[in-house]
């Protein structure tokens, strides 16, 4: 089944908690949307009930395509429990969509996947980790899962974090989530005996303050000590200060609350 947008939390998040949503943002004087609509159409209507597709006229909802970051038509996001899930950008032919369809729809891994990012965001990460490890070692050819596995197990055993992603390839869809994990784990580890310079310096207890909440997933603590250390020394830690704040909003999300509440703060330290 498909429609246009009248409601996008009623539409598109709260339906994407029963089944997956396929949103379409398009215009009508667009040429390459005109192609693609009609083939997603075709198969949503093919799919009954496993998953619906709502079109969003990006001319009547400027704000939504402000909100997605959108920058060109047409661009497919898949939801799925509030979250988006894949997209892609650009009139696919109909047997390309069908295979990016397969790759990207719910299954039981998937559906595992999913759980562990909400597992994350609430500072969950050792339930996620048991929730994947098991996943990642029955499927080690999953760049996506080895990344999302990593991320969880950073905080209980970094050194096993890194392997996971030591194979992932740098032009990865998932090398920001392997960078994440690195510099986590850098910090983790050196989060005892710091160098002798950063050793030296009046920021250092709330620096290492900042990186024992961050391993402990008190999020706000830890934002507030890098945050405070930042405004201090923007170059703390030859930078490893302002990559490991950037760090965590990557790992929560930029749409999270935290986020938001601290990156303002962070932008002006950084940025003076």
């Amino acid at each position: 089944m498909n429609h246009d947008l009248m409601d996008f939390r009623a539409d598109v998040l709260d339906q994407s908690q029963r089944l997956p949503v396929l949103v379409d943002f398009w215009a009508p004087w667009c040429g390459p949307c005109k192609m693609l609509g009609p083939v997603l159409e075709k198969l949503a209507a093919e799919a009954a009930s496993r998953w619906t597709l709502v079109k969003i006229n990006t001319d009547e909802h400027q704000d939504l395509a402000e909100q997605f970051g959108i920058r060109g038509i047409p661009n497919v996001k898949l939801f799925h429990r509030g979250q988006v899930m894949a997209e892609f950008a650009g009139a696919l032919p109909e047997p390309q969509v069908r295979r990016w369809l397969d790759e990207h729809l719910p299954s039981p891994k998937r559906e595992a996947m999913a759980t562990a990012r909400g597992l994350l965001r609430g500072g969950r990460a050792q339930e996620a980790a048991q929730l994947l490890q098991p996943l990642a070692e029955a499927d080690p050819d999953d760049d996506e899962l080895a990344a999302l596995a990593a991320r969880a197990l950073v905080f209980s055993a970094p050194n096993e974090a890194v392997a996971l992603i030591a194979e992932l390839p740098p032009a990865s869809p998932w090398a920001d989530t392997a960078a994440t994990v690195r510099e986590f784990a850098r910090l983790f580890a050196n989060a005892g005996e710091p160098p002798a310079a950063r050793a030296a310096s009046p920021l250092r207890e709330r620096y290492v303050a900042g990186i024992l909440a961050l391993r402990a997933q008190r999020y706000e603590e830890a934002l507030r000590e890098f945050v405070a250390v930042l405004q201090d020394r923007p170059d703390f830690d030859d930078g490893h200060a302002k990559a490991a704040t950037l760090a965590i909003f990557k790992h929560l999300g930029m749409h999270h609350p935290l986020t938001a509440e601290f990156f303002r703060a962070y932008s002006m330290a950084v940025n003076v």
